[in-house]
């Protein structure tokens, strides 16, 4: 590295772009194409540009070994042709001058690798740093109060930042920012009129109490479902290579990487001797019935049966032409089981599936109520599982325990959510759209004759089709009336669920034909309905609807390669409850791709979890808030897998006790923003090991510059609550002239090195009991102290001296 070049501009530099690999959001392993192509640059110079002087910390972190491949050592060494060069400025994109064979490189690319963030674990908490003032927030051991914002409180030792907590009887408590793990914010149903605890009140312990015994209920009761699945011995299937490839090739569309990662999980589920339980989310049209087509050949393979179980008919129908479709070139038999077939055909079809001449059976719900014999069933996909009740899951968990299970979904439902993120279920998501696909854009309106004929000719004039929902039987020919009116020469028809089969499935292929255009209709077409002309839909009273309802329909459209336009319309604005305005705000602010899985997660804090693995609703869900409540069980599930046979609320965020006595804090005229700070405040306090502690080190000196020193102060302290923790230290407590060590009775330190230090410098260490020592140094620099103790803890936990 050479020259230092301040404020460059680089908006209007002529350029070309530089290859797939280098765009914004990609997965690391692309760094080994990104170092292949440095190396390989046979230009003259490679610039990187960031926002701040810090070059040294920066080429530090080229070298962190979880970014970079390990034979690398130093940046400079990747290519001895080329000059290597650190601008200072703003490059959002990075780019190549062919011509002057000059390569620029913006570190927010690169920058963009390492903040990736896992998409189960992101939806698993509400931040605080998202907190207005006056958000109800719950702290662990004192309840519910308001959010008031952070303040900083200085010493005589030392200057820190505190978030503030009003509870009742305007009192406030003062939390350090080294304490945010006892902190959540109350996310539940917010219309209830939730009372704030009074500080020093006993009331909020006996709720604990009673929030403890719940918790451990539901985490043995979650333990023995998961129990049972491990003990239940399924069929391991075997794949033909040849026969699967031949399978696949057949596939019109390029399979996505999200398709790829979905598959082998599925295939490598079905290959062990445990049945299956994996849920594919996906949103509509992203490949999910793919990866579901794959899997029921294997099991067709293998000589046994697969039941597709859909939750309406004319979703049955869908997938009947498209699995028909799909395993044409292959003698595989599928039938269909719906309201169409008559007595007789069902008859027949229910022999068919017990002399095994029936490889694919698709069907409604309604077969969960048959006796049905099966000649050798081996696989149950489950398509849009939250359109099933909870007694169809009862009969399901009973009959079809043993065999496969894959479910498929756009939105899972809460309790589905909640055994995903306690790793009782497993999880594929398929998060990228197929090339070519566009988001649909969204509109929340008030109803308006003037807006829905706009809407509706611009959608006929290029030739397209449009759905009108309006979800009410009684006055829905109205409805359709009216239109006809206001668009005197466009062709309407009206189909909903209480119409005879032949009439409705007749509609429906009409539509599909495009002979008519509008289909005013009930939400019959929530599921399964893909008509590729179709990209507007009007949805009147949007109010009324679920979140993934909203989510559901919309997805309808945009199928094809023309832009969709979805439209939720609600008589006022004004009026609508606070829960409708919650789901269309969040309809609104989630596109299509890939956000089926976030809306359930904010449908989880809308509508409230409920009981989690019944029928019943849990009051102690809502005293907490969902948030709160599935950090607890979360924590309960993981105890009672160590062996833990009873758990305290306040334990599950028990964590080591430092106190060192030093300024640690992002300080307003470093980052002013108190969202940002309180964003980085609680991002280091969740950190679990050091290297996401450099990571978020590095977004920081990205984002802001060099750190002060009280900021680096932050971040030695956060690993040092991390070793704390590692090695079994219960509290460490230090000034610039002694400390103190408290280990646990079960810690994991290394007694040699302790017994070497002792003999080496027998002055500074004393030992108070055999679980207690105190040591004396003398740092007038609390930087040197604070890497002294960390180096200390290090040697501590090393498994022996080296």
């Amino acid at each position: 590295m050479k020259t230092v070049l301040k404020n460059k501009n680089f908006i209007n530099y002529k350029h070309q772009k530089l290859p797939n690999f280098f765009e914004k959001n990609k997965n690391q392993k692309n760094y080994n194409e990104i170092f292949s192509f440095l190396y390989n640059f046979s230009g003259k110079t490679v610039f990187f540009i960031t926002k701040n002087e810090c070059l040294i910390t920066f080429l530090k972190f080229l070298n962190l070994k979880n970014i970079f491949p390990k034979h690398i050592k130093n940046i400079c060494d990747i290519n001895k042709k080329a000059n290597f060069f650190y601008i200072i400025g703003n490059l959002y994109n990075s780019f190549i001058d062919s011509k002057k064979k000059l390569l620029f490189i913006s570190t927010k690319e690169i920058f963009a690798f390492t903040n990736e963030k896992n998409i189960i674990s992101s939806t698993k908490n509400q931040f605080l740093h998202q907190l207005k003032i006056n958000d109800l927030i719950i702290h662990i051991q004192h309840g519910i109060g308001k959010y008031q914002g952070l303040t900083t409180i200085k010493t005589s030792s030392c200057e820190s930042e505190y978030l503030i907590i009003l509870y009742a009887e305007e009192n406030k408590l003062y939390v350090p920012i080294t304490y945010l793990h006892l902190i959540s914010p109350y996310v539940g149903k917010l219309d209830k009129n939730i009372v704030l605890h009074k500080l020093g009140s006993d009331k909020w312990d006996k709720e604990k109490t009673k929030i403890s015994k719940n918790l451990c209920d539901h985490a043995a009761i979650l333990l023995n479902i998961y129990a049972n699945r491990l003990s239940n011995t399924g069929f391991a299937f075997k794949k033909n290579e040849k026969q699967y490839n031949l399978f696949c090739k057949d596939f019109a569309f390029k399979v996505t990487l999200d398709q790829e990662k979905a598959i082998t999980s599925v295939l490598n589920d079905m290959c062990k001797s445990i049945p299956m339980d994996r849920l594919i989310c996906g949103d509509v049209g992203f490949g999910k019935t793919e990866v579901a087509m794959r899997a029921a050949f294997i099991c067709i393979s293998n000589k046994k049966q697969v039941i597709v179980l859909v939750p309406t008919t004319l979703l049955a129908e869908q997938h009947f032409k498209s699995f028909s479709k799909r395993f044409r070139n292959f003698s595989i038999n599928i039938d269909i089981l719906s309201r169409f077939r008559n007595k007789k055909e069902k008859e027949k079809i229910l022999k068919n599936i017990e002399s095994g001449n029936i490889n694919i059976l698709i069907s409604t719900h309604k077969i969960l109520f048959e006796f049905i014999k099966w000649h050798d069933i081996g696989l149950l996909i489950i398509d849009e599982e939250h359109r099933f009740g909870v007694i169809h899951k009862e009969i399901i968990k009973k009959v079809y325990s043993q065999i496969d299970i894959l479910t498929l979904t756009a939105t899972p439902i809460p309790r589905t959510l909640n055994m995903v993120m306690n790793d009782i279920r497993d999880l594929s998501i398929i998060a990228n759209p197929p090339a070519e696909r566009k988001e649909i854009q969204t509109f929340i309106e008030e109803y308006n004759p003037t807006l829905i004929k706009k809407a509706i000719s611009r959608e006929i004039s290029r030739g397209g089709q449009v759905y009108y929902i309006y979800n009410k039987v009684k006055g829905i020919n109205e409805i359709a009336i009216k239109l006809s009116n206001l668009l005197p020469n466009t062709k309407i028809k009206v189909g909903h669920g209480k119409m005879s089969n032949i009439e409705l499935k007749k509609i429906m292929n009409e539509f599909y034909q495009n002979n008519f255009d509008i289909l005013v209709c009930t939400t019959i077409i929530e599921s399964g309905i893909d008509i590729p002309k179709a990209n507007t839909i009007i949805i009147e009273n949007a109010d009324h609807f679920g979140l993934s309802q909203l989510h559901q329909l919309r997805g309808r459209i945009g199928r094809s390669k023309n832009q969709g336009y979805a439209f939720f319309l609600v008589n006022n604005l004004k009026k609508i409850t606070i829960d409708a305005k919650k789901r269309l705000e969040a309809i609104f602010l989630t596109n299509n791709f890939g956000g089926g899985f976030n809306l359930s997660n904010r449908d989880l804090e809308i509508r409230g979890i409920g009981e989690l693995l019944g029928k019943e609703q849990s009051g102690h869900i809502n005293s907490i808030g969902i948030n709160l409540y599935m950090k607890l069980l979360n924590k309960t599930v993981k105890l009672f897998k160590n062996g833990e046979k009873k758990v305290f609320l306040d334990n599950l965020f028990k964590k080591s006790d430092v106190e060192l006595h030093v300024t640690s804090l992002l300080p307003k005229n470093y980052i002013n923003d108190i969202h940002q700070r309180l964003f980085f405040y609680e991002k280091i306090e969740n950190a679990n090991n050091e290297k996401e502690i450099e990571n978020i080190y590095f977004e920081i000196l990205n984002q802001f510059g060099k750190l002060p020193k009280f900021s680096e102060n932050l971040i030695l302290i956060a690993k040092i609550k991390l070793l704390t923790k590692k090695i079994g230290i219960s509290h460490i407590k230090s000034n610039k002239s002694i400390g103190i060590i408290k280990f646990n009775e079960n810690n994991k330190i290394n007694m040699e090195y302790l017994l070497a230090i002792f003999q080496k410098e027998p002055n500074l260490w004393k030992m108070i009991s055999p679980t207690e020592l105190n040591f004396f140094h003398n740092f007038e620099d609390d930087s040197l102290r604070l890497n002294w103790i960390l180096k200390l803890l290090k040697n501590l936990g090393k498994k022996s001296i080296i």
